[in-house]
């Protein structure tokens, strides 16, 4: 068949690339801050020329603002010895920046054309926030065609995806009461802390050691840092009801799930450039009754439904990518972007424009791929696009073993053959439809997008 002579062949291709990425520097740098203020990085190699192919490399969610150019990702050094150009941006935003990384990758563009001319194509790839920013660029005007994406663990969920921390935000408050009461913003969104009160160099909030000491409220409700053997009874109980309500069975993700309620969701509805002071969620009428204590004392808020929009308008993927092919893959038991976010790239896609697999592991990680999976993917997806069948779940076990056996990369092939995913209202309880609301007139207006060249820092 076709598409499987054009795999032997590319498999022959990717050998030589994967043999020569560990040596290869790029022929072409650029680095430094575009006219908005955000920080980029454009690396091409030797014979790169007008009308070839650019990767734009789309970063996680970063709770720093940037001080220096962003890197290009796992895959930058087999992507250059392949003959792509790579480029990123660090973003005007911290946290939730898809207020500005469209318009971030518009400028990023406008910025590689003038150094090294038009791409012929541009391929998006990205993981976490990242993987979400892919998707979006997919289908968004402005760019040369898109003709691939590569998405990794992506928060696809979009705005939903927020439900889960108003959720858990609230929840706390009901099952610990008073014991570590968490600081309150200014009213009326009290569960929201105040800009000045949230800390600036977190980054992406899996780091444990910078995050723990900024829980001390958390700890005294759940002792959540301290040895299991000296918690007491109602710090087990506490922290046992609020994980289960959850669905986290991992302590360490649910401490980066509270940094992320606490800080980013914080940022999110405070922050000028974000939501500037507006409550874009809704607890009226959900239903929680799998905890009688959190149903019964849970506070119940109705959202903004302009800021609603706002975070729709930004966040959400609607599929609209013409006919790019899409790979999208997920780590099994990811406790931060549930494998379930992959519902929503499913239900918008076509099915043969649409890769979507899981790798299955044994205990949880966020986008934990291995470097032979990651690999993987990336081939499978280039074959796909030059006309070879669209990959399965099989497909990229098998590839990914033959990389491991001829010793180009290391690392586990753990591809699920089935893929499947439960669904995301399982895990997030889904929000009633809400009245059309009209605000009164006197309201103050959302912040609008910011437009290239302008940037506003909390």
């Amino acid at each position: 068949m076709q598409g499987g002579s054009m795999i032997r062949r590319w498999l022959a291709v990717c050998a030589f690339a994967l043999a020569c990425a560990a040596d290869l520097r790029a022929a072409q740098e650029f680095s430094g801050q575009a006219p908005s203020g955000a920080w980029y990085r454009i690396e091409a190699p030797d014979g790169w020329r007008p009308g070839d192919a650019l990767v734009l490399y789309q970063h996680g969610l970063d709770f720093s603002q940037a001080k220096g150019p962003p890197g290009l990702g796992p895959l930058k050094s087999l992507m250059l010895a392949e003959g792509y150009a790579v480029a990123a941006s660090a973003f005007n935003q911290r946290g939730w920046a898809l207020f500005t990384a469209i318009d971030d990758n518009r400028e990023l563009l406008a910025l590689f054309e003038e150094k090294l001319g038009r791409p012929g194509e541009v391929v998006p790839f990205g993981g976490s926030l990242g993987g979400l920013v892919a998707l979006k660029l997919a289908e968004s005007s402005g760019f040369p065609p898109v003709h691939a994406a590569y998405s990794l663990c992506p928060a696809a969920a979009g705005s939903r995806i927020w439900d889960t921390a108003i959720d858990l935000r609230l929840a706390y408050d009901a099952v610990c009461g008073d014991a570590g009461t968490l600081k309150k913003g200014d009213p009326p969104l009290t569960w929201a802390r105040n800009l000045s009160d949230i800390p600036g160099d977190l980054g992406d909030l899996q780091d444990q050691v910078r995050l723990l000491p900024t829980l001390i409220d958390v700890n005294l409700c759940t002792g959540v840092s301290l040895p299991v053997s000296i918690r007491n009874g109602a710090m087990k109980r506490r922290l046992a009801q609020l994980m289960t309500f959850a669905h986290i069975t991992d302590e360490k993700f649910f401490v980066s799930n509270i940094g992320y309620v606490l800080f980013v969701m914080s940022d999110l509805v405070r922050a000028p450039d974000k939501l500037g002071g507006r409550n874009p969620f809704t607890t009226a009428g959900v239903d929680y009754g799998s905890d009688p204590m959190i149903q019964a004392g849970i506070a119940r808020i109705t959202a903004d439904p302009r800021a609603a929009a706002r975070l729709r308008q930004v966040s959400d993927f609607r599929g609209r990518v013409g006919a790019a092919k899409i790979l999208s893959m997920h780590t099994s038991r990811d406790q931060l972007v549930i494998p379930s976010n992959q519902e929503f790239v499913r239900k918008v896609m076509p099915p043969d424009q649409l890769t979507s697999v899981l790798v299955d592991e044994d205990a949880p990680t966020h986008c934990g791929f291995s470097t032979a999976e990651g690999v993987a993917g990336w081939e499978a997806l280039r074959a796909w696009r030059a006309g070879a069948e669209q990959p399965t779940a099989a497909s990229l076990q098998d590839l990914c073993e033959r990389f491991v056996a001829g010793g180009e990369v290391e690392g586990a092939c753990r591809f699920d053959p089935v893929s499947a995913i439960a669904p995301f209202d399982e895990f997030v309880r889904p929000r009633p439809p809400q009245p059309l609301q009209v605000p009164p007139r006197s309201s103050r207006p959302l912040p609008p997008l910011l437009p290239i060249g302008r940037r506003v820092t909390p």
